[in-house]
């Protein structure tokens, strides 16, 4: 484990730190925190006027030959602009290596040295996968008759990881990061024995993985159904009460969960529709012109009465379709335009090879043109 710290100026007072069970008297909570945690590595932060104070060198003697402790001292200024604020990220980043465990106290930290250094770890948890075991706070402000008390803060990093897999669904409509906090959430209450213990997120994480998947699969057939099965769960009030006690970071995004894939709880043409669109807004064209194909053969299927859902039925429209292609604009653009995705640019003469936004504003072209079929659907359909 590697403890990153900070030291000032301070006048610091002897007090009594407690944690948990443990407790212990000094002047320097950095000198508790090695006793408790006996972290291999100490990696000190402080200004250069910091550097030079007694606090350090008294510090220093209070750390040095315990628990083989590499002291590592990292000058930083006090960031004061923008040049200083990204010296205090290449420190911290200088100091963080790959596959880190870490323990953040934020007891001493001066001015807004503590905030940035928090989003540096909570970059490099995401770039360099460090763990962060706990993140610390000795409050002497709530000292009372048995000391001053360390708060335990490693809630507000895992709150983090929700924002990221909040940005993955809102960007992407991916719910499968949200999912794993959910069944990592469910998991760590049954292991700490809480009282109250949720029985149910993991069947809703189960859910999301399954619409997820079905989106991003293109499994037009079963994203329906999964829509509708967690819809169903989201509504039941166990569920929600759960969400509220065990997964409090997912209660805002409920609602927005709900209303993105609501629009896929009926399978139908019209609603395919809506689906292209959605993929379409979310950079996924390969699906988009992999279902604009075969939304074609079921609008043809549909206008003649016939069972658009019929596998052989299918076959002998696209059979048809590709006989006289010539006669088929739509058709003809779409199939190769899909075909050309599908073969990732290859087959094609030199300089024929579509370029990437060509690709994006053709698909946008498509589905203004089937948006226009779609509307002179009966209704129903």
């Amino acid at each position: 484990m590697k403890l990153i710290t900070f030291l000032g100026k301070g006048d610091y007072k002897e007090t009594t730190y407690c944690w948990n069970d443990r407790a212990k008297s000094t002047r320097f909570i950095q000198e508790a925190l090695v006793e408790w945690l006996q972290p291999q590595t100490t990696c000190v932060l402080l200004t250069q006027d910091a550097q030079r104070h007694s606090n350090w060198a008294n510090c220093r003697l209070l750390l040095e030959g315990k628990t083989d402790i590499q002291e590592v001292e990292v000058g930083i200024p006090d960031g004061k602009n923008e040049q200083e604020l990204w010296q205090i990220f290449t420190a911290i980043d200088g100091v963080v290596e790959e596959k880190d465990t870490l323990a953040f106290d934020i007891t001493h930290g001066f001015r807004s040295l503590p905030i940035i250094a928090l989003l540096v770890i909570a970059y490099l948890k995401q770039i360099k996968s460090v763990q962060v075991a706990h993140l610390l706070y000795g409050a002497f402000d709530s000292k009372d008759e048995r000391g001053t008390p360390v708060f335990e803060l490693t809630p507000f990093i895992e709150l983090l990881d929700w924002l990221t897999a909040a940005k993955m669904f809102i960007s992407t409509g991916d719910s499968r990061e949200l999912a794993s906090l959910l069944e990592k959430e469910q998991n760590e209450a049954w292991r700490s024995h809480l009282p109250n213990r949720p029985r149910n997120l993991k069947s809703l994480a189960s859910v999301l993985k399954t619409v997820s998947s079905n989106l991003l699969l293109s499994r037009v057939p079963h994203l329906a159904e999964s829509v509708q099965k967690l819809h169903k769960t989201l509504s039941d009030k166990q569920v929600q009460d759960e969400i509220r006690e065990h997964a409090l970071p997912l209660v805002p995004l409920m609602e927005q969960v709900k209303q993105a894939y609501h629009p896929f709880a009926q399978n139908d043409l019209r609603t395919q529709v809506e689906l292209i669109e959605w993929y379409l807004q979310r950079e996924h064209v390969v699906q988009a012109m992999t279902l604009a194909r075969e939304w074609i053969i079921s609008h043809r299927l549909a206008e003649q009465h016939k069972d658009w859902r019929d596998g052989e039925a299918r076959r002998q429209m696209e059979d048809s379709l590709n006989a006289h292609a010539e006669q088929e604009p739509l058709w003809s653009k779409v199939r190769d335009l899909r075909n050309d995705i599908a073969h990732c640019g290859f087959g094609r003469a030199e300089g024929q090879v579509l370029k990437a936004d060509n690709i994006s504003q053709q698909a946008k072209e498509v589905l203004e043109h089937i948006r226009q079929l779609a509307d002179e659907l009966p209704t129903g359909e």
